[in-house]
């Protein structure tokens, strides 16, 4: 049954990559993933993992004082992260991005079907996960990954503050309008004299 599985989704990527304009690269990406779907029970049992990426790793709190706050500080260290993270969400399209859209879509379908059978092998997944630790290593990778998107956005919000331009601010037309106000707004005051 388990192998039955497996060949589906093996023949649920072929004709995924056939049919796919951008077929190159989604065998790509499946050839680049396949590996670690395959080794999804060394991952249950904890005997390979991802590790934190040490830059995700160094960031203690995403709203840490910037050592330099100028507009080439902000912008190396924005790069920095989105050469971990991935483009972020004001990242312009390009003419090529719904082709890749595509082959990544069909990648990342193979490569969870091919996980979710290979899991299958491993009775009682999520106890073993817990009890060799590797629930526990993916919470602190998940949140190293939070942690450095919030940074990102953090330092683009400083850098739109200060007037920088992209990368360390976000892109023209994300849907940030940025006008500073002369004095920080203060709380209002009801009729009774107490804070509203």
């Amino acid at each position: 049954m388990r192998v039955r599985g497996l060949v589906l989704a093996l023949g649920a990527a072929a004709l995924a990559v056939a049919g796919c304009t951008s077929g190159g690269q989604a065998m790509s990406k499946t050839a680049q993933g396949l590996p670690g779907a395959v080794g999804t029970p060394l991952n249950d049992l904890n005997i390979t993992r991802t590790e934190v990426p040490q830059r995700l790793a160094l960031i203690v709190s995403s709203y840490e004082t910037l050592p330099k706050a100028d507009c080439r500080s902000i912008a190396v260290e924005v790069v920095e992260l989105t050469n971990i993270l991935g483009p972020d969400t004001d990242a312009p399209p390009n003419a090529q991005d719904a082709g890749l859209k595509m082959g990544d879509d069909a990648a990342a379908l193979i490569l969870r079907q091919v996980t979710t059978t290979m899991s299958d092998f491993i009775p009682f997944r999520s106890a073993v996960r817990e009890a060799t630790g590797a629930s526990a290593h993916e919470r602190r990778l998940r949140a190293a990954y939070e942690r450095g998107v919030a940074r990102r956005a953090y330092l683009k919000g400083v850098g739109a503050a200060k007037g920088c331009a992209p990368p360390a601010a976000p892109q023209p037309g994300a849907g940030f309008i940025f006008t500073p106000s002369p004095t920080p707004p203060q709380p209002s005051r009801s009729s009774s004299g107490r804070p509203g």
